[in-house]
């Protein structure tokens, strides 16, 4: 699979009509194409600079001759989230001629919008980019990789990780964020340590014993939920990410690489 990341700015876009003229922007979190009416069904969650910046961005979606339908699902102050379908735009039609999809949420600011394309091979994104050149329409190339099933488990392992963290950060306390956020900049988990806990204590105005304690709980409150995503990431245990592969020798035993010890 081969995966470009885009930015378009259409002619013919309803959601770019909006944010090229208001102060709005969108994400859309999901879509679907239906391929038999030649459209593009959209949950689009919109936020403006205040409210009269986003009802005037809604009213061009609810208006502009590409919108087949629209309804506006949910608004508060200047949010809002909305039900979208549009016709097939030239550069959407350029892409599913070429049997590219869309591989995940798009985003629409200043006029522009952000994609992510994949294609089945190197062929058909050639032959959609090389339209894309023939159009009206604006686009910039930002990224162009091939994706495998190894790189694809990567990418999630990498993000249960990232989530788990994100998990225990979220439990601190605000002392506990101050502290292990001072810590940090000050040193204290540097290699060698820059600060002590004398120091931080000092600069926290508390004691050694405060500063310690809060430090303990704040890190197993982020390394506690860390652990477990690297255990059911990892199931092995041997470190390597789901998906990866062992270099292997003529005869298929692994061969790994020697320890900072040097054994094998």
């Amino acid at each position: 699979m081969i995966n470009l990341s885009l930015s378009v700015r259409q002619c013919d876009c309803p959601l770019s009509a909006a944010s090229r003229t208001h102060d709005v922007a969108f994400v859309t979190p999901h879509w679907h194409y239906h391929h038999d009416r030649s459209s593009l069904e959209l949950r689009v969650l919109a936020e403006g600079r205040d409210r009269t910046a986003l009802e005037d961005g809604l009213e061009i979606l609810s208006s502009h001759e590409g919108t087949e339908r629209f309804e506006l699902l949910a608004k508060s102050g200047s949010t809002a989230r909305a039900r979208l379908t549009l016709g097939t735009t030239e550069t959407m039609g350029t892409i599913v001629e070429n049997d590219g999809y869309l591989t995940g949420p798009f985003e629409n600011v200043d006029g522009r919008e952000r994609w992510e394309v994949g294609f089945d091979d190197e062929a058909a994104a050639d032959r959609a980019l090389e339209t894309l050149d023939r159009t009206e329409d604006e686009y910039e190339l930002h990224d162009r990789r091939r994706l495998d099933p190894e790189t694809v488990l990567e990418g999630l392992w990498a993000e249960t990780v990232g989530s788990a963290v994100l998990e225990g950060v979220r439990e601190l306390t605000p002392t506990e964020r101050r502290t292990l956020r001072r810590a940090v900049e000050d040193g204290y988990y540097a290699v060698p340590r820059s600060t002590t806990l004398g120091d931080l204590a000092t600069s926290l105005e508390v004691s050694d014993a405060a500063v310690s304690k809060t430090l303990r709980r704040a890190e197993r409150k982020v390394l506690a939920p860390t652990k477990a995503a690297l255990e059911s990431a990892d199931p092995r245990g041997d470190g390597r990410q789901p998906g990866a592969r062992r270099e292997t020798g003529r005869r298929g035993r692994d061969r790994r690489e020697p320890d900072r010890h040097g054994s094998a």
